[in-house]
């Protein structure tokens, strides 16, 4: 059996965000490898099946490039990942796919069709499965070990001969996830991924742990991935992997974990045997700003950690319990100088548009960051995502301007109008947030002497002229 499995292309110049759940139009050259596509490639080659994975994603290639593939493998199945800002180009996947050969078998995968599997249907005959259970690997192999008969493949919305679409068996949890085997890191060209806070190159991603401990309100790991709750795979089978990413010619990797440091055990056995075994990684990660302390920031700076990114949202407190965040503004002060103090980096996560905000909710949370001795910030635009509790709280109160998903894009204007605050303002303060953060004179000369090397240099200059592209001169113009 053929298989090819599809990081649809690219919808804006940095490539987009699908992994998992994620959304949106890159803002700088962060280009990530699809790995919830590695997963289910990796795992169906552990079955047995091999396959063929191909980013036109991060490689800037076209639908036309995708379309040469399926004539070169002529795919019996082809599995591509979706977004919701990018639903209506993905679904060309399909469209060439059946183009080429009318008896191919295509499926979405994506949080966005999980939670709209009708309304995906109706934007094109071309697409026969859609996989709703969170256990995608799982799923993916059932569709291929029933193909003659997918009706008794769980987990899967199907489109009958008739038109009809039918909702299959669930798929149960898979607990011990080091049967899922290792993701395809050997079939990326590993050249084209990488992103500004990397320190080498190249750069993959690995993830440890599955769900998360907590369940934010705009999130989708509880809305479709089982949070609160946390699937670990072994300390030792963490190693392997990593160990045979340095083999592959990689030099750093992006932990994907939510939170990587939730269960203290677990995580301080992972570094201490990454530092025992010397594995020549340099590394970024997540995790929670209370989930941090001395001992183990000291043991992942050991083992190669040089940037970790914590996210707060909002300093107001009702927009905290509102998405409940479960984490104050005084916990990531204080967790970004623990951070600082060991010598690593931080990148802390803000977004504008949460329930309960207000202007002056927003100029509280720019202020409190402009006095944060933190590395990074971001300052998005929150995206109500379909099947989130986030997004039926702007629905059922009629607060949303339009349901065309290309715009559902933290890039672009919020698609949702508080009462006491436009789409136009929120856009607005997140530019001058942005503004006001990265272009203070103590900060750019602080940035200025961090660098290590040439590619330091360029890489900073690059993204320093995108940044004023974006924030200063299109906002002036």
């Amino acid at each position: 059996m053929n298989i090819l499995i599809v990081e649809p292309p690219a919808v804006s110049k940095f490539g987009n965000q699908r992994i998992f759940g994620g959304n949106g139009s890159g803002k700088s050259n962060f280009r990530k490898p699809p790995l919830d596509l590695m997963m289910i490639s990796g795992y169906l080659r552990k079955q047995g099946y091999d396959n063929t994975l191909y980013d036109a994603n991060c490689s800037g290639r076209t639908i036309d490039n995708v379309k040469a593939v399926i004539k070169k493998i002529s795919p019996d199945v082809i599995f591509f990942s979706t977004s919701t800002s990018t639903i209506y180009k993905d679904m060309l996947v399909a469209e060439v796919a059946k183009e080429i050969n009318p008896s191919t078998i295509t499926v979405a995968i994506g949080t966005h069709v999980m939670a709209l599997p009708t309304e995906t249907f109706e934007l094109s005959d071309a697409l026969d499965v859609i996989i709703y259970s969170g256990e995608w690997e799982q799923s993916s192999l059932n569709i291929i070990e029933n193909f003659s008969s997918l009706e008794d493949a769980k987990g899967i919305y199907l489109r009958k001969s008739s038109g009809q679409i039918t909702k299959t068996a669930p798929v149960s949890e898979i607990q011990d996830i080091d049967k899922l085997g290792f993701p395809s890191h050997d079939k990326l060209e590993k050249q084209l991924y990488g992103d500004p806070t990397s320190h080498r190159f190249p750069k993959t991603m690995v993830m440890g742990q599955k769900a998360c401990i907590n369940s934010c309100s705009f999130c989708c790991q509880p809305a479709f991935f089982g949070a609160p709750s946390l699937r670990k795979r072994s300390v030792k089978h963490v190693i392997e992997e990593l160990e045979w990413v340095c083999q592959l010619g990689f030099k750093e990797v992006m932990f994907n974990d939510a939170t990587l440091t939730a269960d203290a055990d677990w995580v301080n056995r992972l570094l201490k045997a990454m530092i025992e075994k010397d594995i020549d990684l340099t590394w970024n990660c997540s995790t929670r700003a209370d989930c941090v302390n001395p001992q183990v920031l000291e043991l992942m700076k050991k083992a190669g950690c040089h940037t970790i990114a914590i996210g707060m949202e909002s300093t107001d407190p009702v927009i905290l319990e509102n998405i409940r965040k479960n984490v104050t503004p005084q916990q990531v002060k204080d967790a970004v100088s623990m951070i600082r103090k060991s010598g690593m980096n931080t990148i802390v996560f803000c977004v504008i548009g949460f329930p309960g905000e207000t202007k002056e909710t927003i100029k509280r949370t720019i202020s409190f960051l402009k006095d944060l001795d933190t590395t990074f910030i971001t300052l998005g635009i929150a995206v109500p995502a379909p099947g989130t509790e986030f997004y039926k709280y702007i629905e059922e109160n009629g607060y949303l301007t339009t349901k065309d998903f290309s715009l559902y894009d933290p890039m672009k204007k919020p698609v949702f109008n508080y009462p006491d605050l436009s789409s136009a303002e929120m856009a607005y303060y997140s530019a001058y947030g942005l503004r006001n953060f990265y272009l203070r004179p103590t900060y750019i000369f602080k940035r200025l002497k961090s660098i290590r090397s040439i590619g330091d240099l360029y890489g900073y200059f690059i993204n320093f002229i995108g940044f004023l592209r974006r924030y200063v001169i299109k906002n002036n113009g």
